[in-house]
């Protein structure tokens, strides 16, 4: 008497098959349990959450002082201003002060880190150039703080954005770059480039070569970046 047995190649399809069906439905069942408020969904409690270590002091920043602000030296003349979430520098020179960024939610306080930082060191108060990073307001809406004597320097599509938007606290720049610019102020020099679109069409890159600092602006984006990678 004979028999006939299926070929072993559609045996192992088939226990595949079965073997992925039972898989699926196992571990559809806390999935739908949970979904439907059945036994098996238990909220999580603390006990159950993984530990993490403590944020480190040095991730939180320095603290501001009574006024909201901190105020601190980046090397040399330059110097960098915080309220403790958003950030703006500025250069004293013989000529002035040259403030990159003016975020309004350090407002006033810009000025009162400026007016500290000059009684220390016997230079001048005055804001005399404010540069901007890019368009968007929470970097540059307490722009108009400064007044109209202020010579304001931005890349070219800024000033298009700007004008655009057409915002009385965010005045369009006065001097404009495509791709490079290099400002001279009182001994003082800053190189400001264009690279192409980043977080913004208008996003500048800072450099301060006698300071050898590099500022940059809601630059590095997981959406904003290229990465690269090696097989």
């Amino acid at each position: 008497m004979s028999s006939t047995s299926a070929p072993k190649s559609s045996n192992s399809a088939l226990n595949r098959r079965s073997f992925l069906a039972r898989s699926a439905a196992i571990a559809a069942v806390p999935a739908v349990a949970t979904l439907a408020g059945g036994a098996l969904a238990e909220p999580a409690s603390a006990d159950t959450l993984p530990d993490y270590a403590p944020i480190p002091p040095s991730a939180l920043g320095p603290a501001v002082n009574a006024q909201g602000y901190f105020v601190g030296r980046v090397e040399k003349n330059l110097y960098w201003v915080t309220d403790g979430a958003y950030q703006a520098a500025f250069l004293t020179t013989r000529d002035g002060v040259v403030l990159f960024d003016a975020p309004p939610s350090i407002g006033h306080n810009l000025q009162r880190a400026i007016d500290q930082i000059a009684a220390e060191n016997g230079v001048s108060n005055k804001v005399t150039h404010l540069v901007y990073s890019h368009h968007h307001a929470d970097h540059i809406g307490g722009s108009s703080l400064f007044g109209t004597d202020v010579l304001r320097i931005g890349q070219v599509q800024a000033k298009q954005l700007l004008a655009s938007e057409n915002d009385p606290a965010r005045p369009v720049p006065d001097v404009t770059f495509e791709t490079k610019h290099t400002l001279n102020v009182g001994g003082e020099r800053v190189n400001l480039a264009w690279h192409g679109t980043n977080h913004t069409p208008d996003n500048s890159y800072i450099h301060f070569p006698d300071h050898d600092t590099l500022m940059l602006v809601d630059i590095f984006l997981p959406a904003g970046c290229r990465s690269t990678a090696s097989t």
